[in-house]
């Protein structure tokens, strides 16, 4: 991330005077919002997938973990081919990388960074039927999220904690989102089984609060968007009297926008396939559980998911 990135820099000006002012001109200048406004907006919004990440975009590489709960329900009619839905989820986001730093050949240091996001949110949901199996989907939706950094340092970089900590390293921050989005679907019968293809975009306002240190403070925008193609077919087996069908399904998402590259990648693909059954046994296209497993890969990143989850 360009954060631990700016590190370079600021442990320059540091090692060579570590007067609070100039190291705060420096994090300043550096213009960090746009990847914490990022981290954020990847725990609290669903278009990259929920997995274990391993980004080498970066220089050095980094690890990231996305967890969502979501959860949504129809909440009243508004015509015959149109419901409104109420929808909340929770989300966390663990970010981990270490900077090494090495001021002469014979003084190494190092800086152990994990960042930490949660948010929780709610929001609503139209879908309108527009008929031959297309619908759409605008929604908005509104979260609460904590960022916050823990950072340990090792050999000659203790020197440093002083000037680093509480500005660019061991600090936490919130922030509000409001995130507006509109996705496109199609769901129809494809021989024995049923297809579906949805797309989504959607961009989100974040702005911090309640910040350490005031140069931590934030007001960023973020895109992001994802197409999803995935296949159900039924089988003869059977799980609690209910139904089970296999799925097969690819995706690929990403982030646009002047500061997509900010965490390393700006897209991902996705193939995976999995297991699912019904909620209700007497309502095979409504609720569903789904216990799948995939494979991510993209430029600069890869990763992996395994997962038990509702499907809508």
């Amino acid at each position: 991330m360009a954060t631990l990135g700016t590190a370079v820099a600021v442990a320059g000006v540091v090692h060579a005077q570590t007067v609070p002012d100039p190291v705060r001109d420096q994090v300043a200048s550096a213009r960090l919002g746009a990847g914490y406004a990022q981290m954020i907006n990847l725990s609290a919004t669903p278009d990259l997938s929920a997995a274990s990440y391993r980004i080498d975009g970066l220089d050095p590489g980094a690890e990231l973990d996305v967890l969502r709960l979501p959860y949504q329900a129809k909440w009243l009619p508004l015509s015959d081919e149109a419901d409104l839905h109420w929808k909340v989820e929770a989300g966390g986001l663990r970010f981990r990388q270490d900077f090494h730093w090495n001021p002469t050949p014979d003084a190494a240091g190092i800086f152990g960074s994990k960042w930490t996001a949660y948010s929780v949110g709610a929001g609503v949901l139209a879908k309108v039927r527009l008929g031959s199996g297309f619908s759409i989907e605008p929604a908005v939706d509104v979260a609460l999220a904590r960022l916050q950094n823990r950072t340990s340092y090792g050999g000659s970089a203790t020197v440093l904690q002083p000037a680093l900590d509480r500005l660019l390293f061991n600090w936490h921050a919130a922030a509000w989102l409001v995130t507006p989005g509109v996705a496109l679907a199609w769901t129809d019968a494809v021989g024995e089984g049923r297809g579906r293809v949805r797309g989504h975009v959607a961009r989100s306002w974040i702005a911090s609060f309640d910040e350490t240190d005031p140069v931590q403070r934030f007001r960023e925008a973020t895109n992001a968007y994802s197409v999803r193609v995935e296949y159900l077919h039924p089988t003869a087996w059977k799980a609690l009297e209910r139904s089970m069908s296999w799925v097969a399904y690819g995706s690929y998402a990403g982030f646009f926008g002047a500061n997509r590259h900010v965490l390393g990648f700006d897209a991902v693909a996705e193939v995976g396939g999995g297991l699912e059954v019904p909620v209700a046994p007497d309502a095979p296209k409504a609720e569903r559980v789904r216990l799948q497993a995939a494979y991510l890969f993209g430029s600069g990143v890869r990763g992996w998911t395994l997962g038990l989850g509702l499907q809508y």
